[in-house]
C-alpha cells in the first residue's frame, strides 16, 4: 500500500508533543486499546482512549500530571467509578470504569454517600482539598458502569472548555504497533463497493453526490486487537491537470455535538451493511470540521479520488482510484443547492394522534421529512436519517385512557442505528410529551410492571464480603434504590450491567433488610427478608 507523509498531517500530530504534558502513564507497563479518541461509536464520538487490562480488574491507576482532585462520581451506568484531576496548565485527566478509588476518597466516597442517603455520587473540590502528585496511584481498574468489559477509559480535557482532547498529542504513549492501518473498501449510499488492493482500486465507482461515498478503514495495534478509530482524513479530486482536497481532523469536540458521529459514518452503508465507514464530505453536524467545499469538484465527471488517512499512532496511509459524479437534476448537497433550501430550519408533521416537532439544524441530512401512521399504537419518520438533537413526540391519548397510565406511557423508538425507550411526560392540557433523538420508527406501550428482586446471597464487592441481589426490570432503567438494615438507611451500589444489587460490610448480627427499587416509570419493587 502506497504511503505519503504530508506537512500538514505531521503537524497535526507533533505540534504539542513536545510539551508532553502527560508526564506519567496512567497504567504501568506494555498498553493495548479497546478503542481511541474520535472513534465511530453509535451515536457518538468516543472521548477517550480505552487501556485494556487483560481481562482483569485492580491494576493500579496513576496520576499522569500534579493536580487536586476536582471531581469525583460514582453512578451505575455511564462512567460508573470514575474521578477527574485537575492540573495547573490548563488540562483535566479523566479515569473512569474504575474498580475502586484509594483508601480515603473510598471512605470520603461512602461517608458522602451517608450523609446524602444517595446511592449516586457527583462531588467537586477544590484546589487544596485532595492534591495529588504524578505518578501516585488514585485507583484501581475496573468494569463498572456502561463498560463492555475491564479497562481503563482514560480522557484528558481542555479545563476551560470541557471538551476532550486527543490523549496520543499530549503524552499518552501508543506503544509498539504491529498492524499497519488499511483502506478495506470504498462503499456508496446505494450498495455499490469496489476492493482495495495494493493502494487503488480499478472499478469506477459512480455516484451522484459526494455525500453518498464512504470508505472503510481497518486499524488495529497488532493482528488479534481491536478496531480502532482514525484522526484525520484527507481526500484529493484530480481531473484535466487541475485538483482540490478537503479533509478533517479529529483533535476535539463538544460533548453538545458528540452525536455528530452519526453525520461522519454513511448512513446507508450503514443501515444496508452494518459497516461504519467514513463518509467522504461534511455533512450537516459541525464535528469534525471539513475544511470549505468548491464548486469545481460538482462538475460531473470522471475524477481520480486520492484519500489519505492518518491512524491513532500518526501512520499515514493513501490509496486512489476514479469515481464518476453523474448528473442529476436535484442534488440537496451541491453547494448552491443548500443556499437556497433552508434545510435545517423548524418543522413539524401531524400523524393521527402523534404529532412530531423538530428544532433548527436538527437532522445530518438536507431532507424532507415525512411521518405516517401505521397503526393505532406505531408510527413511521422517513427517511431514516440521524439525528443532532431531540424532536419532541407529542401524543393526544384517547378519552378513555386510564390516568393510572399517563405517567407511565411509553415510546419506543428505532432506527438503523439502535433503539430508545423513554417515558412520557403528561401535560396538563391532557397530552403526554416524549424527546427523543430518533427519527425512525416509534411505538406506544406502557410499563406497569416493577422491578424485580432474586433471593439474598453471599458475593464480594470490591475485594471485600458483601451481600447481593439480582434485581432486574422488564422495560426501564432502574433509576433509585434504596436498603435498609435493621430500619437504618445502608449503603448499596448497583451494577447495572450485570443487574446485582451489592450490600457490602453487611453486619452479621443483622435482624431484618428491606430493600426498594424504583424504574423510570415509577413502578417500585419490593424485597424483604428477616434473619433468625
Amino acid at each position: 500500500m502506497k504511503r505519503i507523509l504530508f506537512a500538514f498531517f505531521s503537524a497535526f500530530f507533533t505540534g504539542v508533543m513536545a510539551q508532553s504534558p502527560i508526564a506519567v502513564q496512567p497504567i504501568e507497563g506494555p498498553v493495548d486499546f479497546a478503542g481511541t479518541f474520535g472513534e465511530l461509536r453509535s451515536h457518538h464520538f468516543h472521548s477517550g482512549v480505552d487501556i485494556r487490562t487483560g481481562g482483569q480488574t485492580g491494576w493500579p491507576v496513576r496520576a499522569v500530571q500534579d493536580g487536586y482532585l476536582t471531581r469525583m462520581v460514582v453512578r451505575p451506568d455511564g462512567f460508573g467509578w470514575a474521578l477527574y484531576l485537575r492540573h495547573s496548565n490548563g488540562y483535566t485527566s479523566v479515569y473512569a470504569h474504575l474498580d475502586d478509588f484509594k483508601p480515603e476518597w473510598h471512605e470520603l466516597a461512602i461517608a458522602r454517600a451517608t450523609t446524602n442517603q444517595s446511592h449516586r455520587l457527583d462531588l467537586y473540590f477544590g484546589p487544596g482539598e485532595f492534591p495529588v502528585n504524578a505518578g501516585d496511584t488514585i485507583g484501581w481498574s475496573g468494569n463498572s458502569g456502561g463498560s463492555a468489559g475491564p479497562h481503563l477509559h482514560f480522557e484528558w480535557r481542555d479545563s476551560r472548555t470541557e471538551e476532550p482532547l486527543n490523549p496520543f498529542t499530549y503524552g499518552l504513549f501508543y506503544g509498539e504497533d504491529s498492524y499497519s492501518p488499511r483502506f478495506i473498501a470504498i462503499h456508496t449510499a446505494d450498495g455499490q463497493y469496489a476492493t482495495v488492493t495494493n493502494g487503488s482500486w480499478s472499478r469506477a465507482i459512480e455516484v451522484s453526490s459526494w455525500q453518498d461515498l464512504s470508505v472503510e478503514i481497518r486499524d488495529k495495534k497488532h493482528e488479534n486487537g481491536l478496531n480502532l478509530g482514525i484522526q484525520a482524513l484527507k481526500a484529493t479530486w484530480e481531473w484535466d491537470q487541475e485538483s482540490f482536497s478537503m479533509d478533517f481532523k479529529m483533535d476535539r469536540f463538544p460533548f453538545d455535538h458528540t452525536r455528530c458521529a452519526d453525520g461522519l459514518m454513511q448512513p446507508e452503508v450503514h443501515r444496508i451493511r452494518g459497516k461504519r465507514t467514513y463518509r467522504l464530505g461534511p455533512s450537516l453536524g459541525l464535528y469534525p470540521k471539513w475544511s470549505e467545499s468548491d464548486t469545481s469538484i460538482w462538475h460531473p465527471r470522471s475524477y481520480n479520488l486520492e484519500l489519505t488517512a492518518v491512524a491513532a499512532n500518526g501512520e499515514v496511509v493513501s490509496i486512489h482510484g476514479p469515481v464518476i459524479l453523474s448528473k442529476t437534476l436535484d442534488n440537496r448537497w451541491h453547494p448552491e443547492a443548500a443556499k437556497q433550501n433552508r434545510y435545517g430550519s423548524t418543522g413539524e408533521r401531524i400523524a393521527g394522534e402523534m404529532r412530531v416537532v423538530w428544532p433548527e439544524d436538527c437532522f445530518t441530512e438536507p431532507i424532507r421529512p415525512n411521518f405516517v401512521k401505521k397503526t393505532d399504537s406505531e408510527w413511521q419518520a422517513s427517511p431514516d436519517v440521524p439525528v443532532l438533537k431531540s424532536l419532541q413526540y407529542t401524543w393526544t391519548p384517547p378519552a378513555d385512557y386510564p390516568e393510572g397510565w399517563r405517567a407511565k406511557t411509553v415510546l419506543v423508538g428505532r432506527d438503523a442505528r439502535g433503539s430508545y425507550r423513554i417515558v412520557g411526560e403528561p401535560q396538563q392540557n391532557g397530552e403526554i410529551q416524549f424527546n427523543m433523538k430518533i427519527f425512525g420508527t416509534v411505538t406506544l406501550t406502557r410499563d406497569l410492571e416493577a422491578p424485580v428482586f432474586s433471593a439474598l446471597r453471599s458475593s464480594s464487592f470490591q475485594g471485600k464480603d458483601a451481600k447481593c441481589l439480582t434485581l432486574s426490570d422488564n422495560m426501564l432503567d432502574i433509576i433509585d434504590y434504596r436498603a435498609f438494615v435493621d430500619g437504618e438507611w445502608t449503603w448499596s451500589f448497583y451494577d447495572a450491567k450485570n443487574k446485582r444489587l451489592y450490600i457490602p460490610d453487611f453486619p452479621s448480627s443483622a435482624k431484618a433488610l428491606r430493600v426498594t427499587a424504583t424504574d423510570e416509570a415509577g413502578n417500585v419493587g419490593l424485597f424483604i427478608t428477616e434473619f433468625p
